[in-house]
């Protein structure tokens, strides 16, 4: 069997923009992600301007108002789409950089502060804890992956507030480069919005698969990405929220800083948000502040890990229907790949994996 031409075209088209895009993957991953969650607003627009077009031909008689209309209502759909999609991404910047920006700098000196001292733990605990690190010693693979844990706690921890704070200090190089970043990724989002009709047939084409057959993949990536958008990030922002709350009436300098950093940690299963609340409960407990410590804690366990314990595991099931221990997995897994980008690429992966199984399942079905 010959190898259809036009087929080999499709790969070296393909292959063409691999090469001229393959140095940004992550903005590719995420443009497609934003595009296959926005595509359903897309045509939304398109079908609605289509009705207003439809009614200017047949009921308006020809005029420079009628040609100016008709030339507006070609822009509209595209327009509207790229206005939604930067007021979506704008406006909770605009928010983070109003409340977090004027406690950043203090906030970030009181974080390095509290890490120098420990949390402020007294001389007894830590000698304790010294002793603990010294039995383990004894046990060379218990002690290097309890070390390899905390390393890569601590490494991803400094990096999300080194790129939120330090980094929005930058000029020129870093500022160009987030940019380009921006740049580059809202024209792939609206690019791949715009043609998925065509990279859907030509996906067809190229794989030899039927189109209901790669409407189903799309449809099983959807659900999985609006899952993630409820169950990780709006819970993540709602937990976030939750803590800057807690914090500011526990007496807590700075509370919408560390709320940002419990929005940042909150997606980490298992512990989450505990990772910034804790040691602040340890700081307000050694400081004689014992009311605000406790109060801090009962708030962070009862409304905080509640909303997480309840909404995530809805949220994330409602997308994609495995158990949430494999949904938990997942995300470990992801983020242990892929870092920061792996709370997406692992359910992702998951529900294609998932989708793949069901669609050989129908094969062996009578």
């Amino acid at each position: 069997m010959t190898f259809p031409l036009p087929r080999l075209l499709y790969l070296l088209a393909a292959l063409a923009l691999y090469l001229l895009l393959w140095p940004n993957p992550i903005t590719i991953f995420m443009a497609a992600c934003l595009s296959c969650l926005t595509v359903p607003l897309y045509r939304r627009l398109r079908q609605g301007t289509g009705a207003w077009r439809m009614n200017l031909e047949h009921g308006m008689p020809d005029s420079r108002w009628r040609r100016f209309l008709l030339a507006l209502s070609s822009f509209v759909p595209l327009g509207g789409y790229v206005a939604v999609i930067l007021s979506a991404l704008i406006a909770p910047i605009a928010v983070l950089a109003l409340l977090v920006s004027p406690q950043a700098v203090a906030g970030l000196a009181r974080l390095r502060e509290l890490q120098a001292n420990n949390f402020q733990l007294p001389p007894n605990w830590l000698e304790y804890i010294h002793a603990v690190r010294r039995s383990l010693a004894e046990y060379p693979s218990i002690e290097k992956a309890l070390n390899d844990v905390v390393d890569n706690l601590d490494t991803m921890f400094s990096d999300a507030v080194g790129m939120l704070v330090s980094r929005s200090f930058g000029f020129l190089g870093g500022t160009m480069t987030v940019l380009w970043t921006a740049f580059l990724f809202l024209t792939l989002t609206v690019l791949f919005t715009v043609y998925s009709r065509r990279i859907r047939k030509v996906t067809c084409r190229i794989f030899h698969i039927p189109q209901e057959l790669l409407g189903r993949f799309i449809t099983a990536i959807y659900r999985a990405l609006k899952a993630i958008m409820l169950g990780i990030v709006l819970v993540a922002l709602a937990q976030g929220a939750l803590c800057g709350v807690g914090f500011a009436v526990a007496g807590v300098n700075q509370p919408a800083f560390w709320g940002m950093l419990a929005t940042l940690v909150a997606p980490i299963p298992m512990v989450g948000t505990a990772l910034v609340w804790g040691p602040l409960c340890i700081s307000l407990w050694f400081s004689g502040k014992s009311m605000a410590a406790v109060g801090l804690a009962l708030w962070g366990i009862v409304a905080v890990a509640g909303v997480d314990n309840v909404l995530r595991p809805f949220f994330l099931r409602q997308g994609i229907n495995a158990p949430f221990l494999v949904l938990i997995l997942a995300i470990l897994c992801g983020l242990s790949a892929f870092g920061a980008v792996g709370l997406i690429a692992g359910p992702v992966l998951l529900a294609f994996a998932m989708q793949s199984v069901e669609e050989a399942n129908r094969y062996y079905r009578p």
